[in-house]
């Protein structure tokens, strides 16, 4: 499946010199607005999020360059994200600043779905104005773009893609492509496989490209996210886990203080590799293709919207939803209802004095046995894991609305703990002295697509313990699958919110279980590797080999799989058929081992020189 990124921006015949517009997420300062990029393939668009926890955040400022005099209507890209819900009242309000006046009408409070919103009118001088938006609640008040036009006829139009609009030469629009090289392996997403693939190729002398849609890497294991890392790291003769090792968190509790989560750790390694190029903050959203195979990877630049084209000869959808495969039309598989949800974890501590937080008429009202209290530990209490829906919305055209679900239900959670005496029992203040600390506006997702590779790993292959002559990284979580929780399904009725976790024998812990690396590349797509919850396997499959400290190990072995490949210059599925033993050898080597240059590893593997 494919999906176009749909934007509602300009149609090209309406576009003239007296109508531009300003990104959102391209604000020079964005105060205390944050910049999400989680759902680009369903909206169409970074956007920048009012994420207060109910309190008003900063102004977000800007300057915009104006053609021309003139009287400009102006617009705003937004979202009514609870009346989406189906909720009344509007939680995310919020207005537009022209140089210094803010614009007559409210936004935010409009349409339940992404459309331009009018602002208001304002008389503008050519040259530089002021832009401030301008939070009214502090509850997820969302902007995508800001829209001028003087033309009094002017409407824009419902829909373009994106490439559309970067066809558009018009201020504020992206226009033209900049090469950014080309290179061995390119890896599409940062999270644990995406920085295990990246460092382990790097390390065998291949160039390798990073790309990253957020400013962290990590993915769920990041403190945006702050999924602690699971998985063993069983005996083996392959010491997979050791690049692994030198990123993974030691964090206290899932969620648990930012700094556990060592961001700063693992950029330092990626960093360290001078054979990785680390593209922090490009969004990919399409590729080239030539000949069945994949040549490039279109990405775009989120804080300065310039457009990159990010060349190479293997690439690796590290995406965790697939996005990659699916544009490249890889063999992929999807499962239409009851899958794992999404997550937005969420903190509570006390504070030495009481704390306010105001009823919102959007917010449903829950009794305590509506909801699971947030239990305390290490001193702050945590919504966990199970805070998840989504079971049934599509997870990439309604994730969107899977994580505001997410949201209403924590707020409204958190309103009946502070102001309607839920749990009251549970705190000697009876909550009177907590307050909301952090929630997770980048959902951690469990389930979208599996790409099919030459093998599908199935729950029988992996209870039955059946061995494979080309297994690698093991896996050691149990058989791990979520459906929602009978007790509270109707909570909100036919929105589930909490889950429960079916853990299913058959892996050993201790040993775990060697996954085949037939798993680790497209059937279809001869030049696609991937590491991930997206790889080949069926559904029971995936209730073991999707945490973190797993993924990272599948990274590794494709990593080295991708430098070997580059120097035989065969396919994946050659290095299977053709170049088994050799891969192997590259699999046995230590974390730290490496060549310079692919040249080096050729000398090495040709027996022309020893292994350093």
């Amino acid at each position: 499946m494919k999906y176009l990124i749909p934007i509602s921006l300009l149609a090209a015949a309406q576009i003239h010199a007296a109508t531009f517009l300003v990104e959102a997420e391209q604000f020079s300062d964005k105060g205390g607005w944050g910049i999400d990029t989680q759902f680009i393939e369903s909206m169409g668009s970074p956007y920048l999020i009012a994420h207060g926890l109910g309190k008003p955040v900063p102004d977000a400022t800007t300057e915009a360059d104006v053609p021309e005099d003139g009287s400009y209507r102006v617009w705003v890209r937004t979202l009514d994200w609870t009346k989406r819900l189906g909720r009344p009242a509007s939680a995310g309000r919020f207005k537009l600043s022209v140089n210094g006046a803010a614009l007559a009408n409210e936004l935010g409070s409009g349409e339940p779905k992404w459309t331009w919103q009018l602002a208001g009118q304002t008389e503008l001088k050519a040259g530089k104005a002021k832009l401030a938006l301008q939070d009214l609640t502090g509850f997820n008040g969302r902007a995508d773009a800001v829209l001028f036009s003087s033309d009094p006829s002017f409407s824009p139009p419902a829909d373009a893609t994106f490439e559309e609009r970067t066809a558009w030469e018009i201020p504020g629009v992206p226009s033209g492509i900049e090469d950014a090289g080309n290179f061995d392996l390119v890896v599409v997403g940062g999270g644990y496989g995406g920085i295990g693939a990246a460092v382990s190729a790097a390390r065998m002398g291949a160039k390798v490209a990073l790309i990253q849609n957020r400013n962290v890497l990590g993915g769920n294991g990041s403190s945006e996210i702050r999924v602690w890392a699971m998985g063993n790291y069983p005996p083996s003769e392959y010491p997979l886990d050791e690049i692994i090792r030198e990123i993974e968190d030691k964090a206290s509790a899932s969620p648990a203080p930012a700094e556990e989560f060592v961001d700063d750790k693992k950029e330092k390694v990626v960093r360290a590799e001078k054979n990785i190029s680390l593209f922090l903050g490009h969004h990919a959203y399409g590729l080239d293709m030539a000949d069945g195979k994949i040549s490039a990877v279109k990405a775009v630049d989120i804080d300065a919207g310039k457009i990159k084209r990010i060349s190479g000869k293997f690439f690796c959808d590290c995406t965790g939803h697939g996005f990659i495969a699916m544009w490249s039309g890889a063999d992929t598989k999807f499962t239409e209802k009851g899958r794992m949800g999404m997550s937005n974890m969420w903190i509570w501590e006390n504070q030495p004095e009481a704390v306010f937080f105001r009823e919102q008429p959007w917010m449903y009202k829950f009794a305590a046995d509506d909801f699971p209290y947030p239990k305390v530990r290490h001193g702050f209490g945590h919504a966990e894991w199970f805070w998840e829906s989504g079971y049934d919305n599509h997870p990439v055209k309604e994730l969107e609305n899977t994580r505001d679900l997410n949201h209403l239900a924590s707020f409204s959670a958190w309103n009946s703990i502070k102001n309607h005496g839920a749990y009251a029992e549970r705190d000697e203040k009876k909550h009177a002295n907590s307050a909301l600390t952090w929630m997770a506006y980048i959902g951690g997702t469990r389930e979208t697509v599996q790409i099919l590779g030459d093998i599908i790993l199935t729950g029988d292959d992996v209870r039955g313990k059946k061995d494979f002559p080309d297994a690698t990284f093991k896996t050691t979580w149990s058989i791990d699958l979520h459906y929602p929780v009978e007790k509270y399904k109707d909570t909100i009725p036919g929105k589930p919110f909490i889950a429960r976790a079916v853990h299913g024998p058959g892996v050993d812990k201790k040993v775990g279980y060697a996954v085949p690396y037939r798993t680790l590349y497209s059937r279809n797509i001869p030049n696609l590797f991937m590491a991930g919850r997206n790889i080949s396997v069926e559904r029971d499959a995936l209730g073991t080999i999707r945490v973190m400290k797993t993924i990272g190990m599948m990274g590794v072995t494709v990593g080295r799989a991708a430098a070997l490949a580059t120097v035989r210059d065969c396919t994946p599925r050659e290095i299977y058929e053709k170049h088994l033993d050799e891969v192997k050898t590259l699999w046995k080597m230590k974390g730290a081992d490496r060549f310079e240059t692919l040249a080096e590893l050729e000398q090495s593997l040709d027996g022309q020189r020893k292994k350093p």
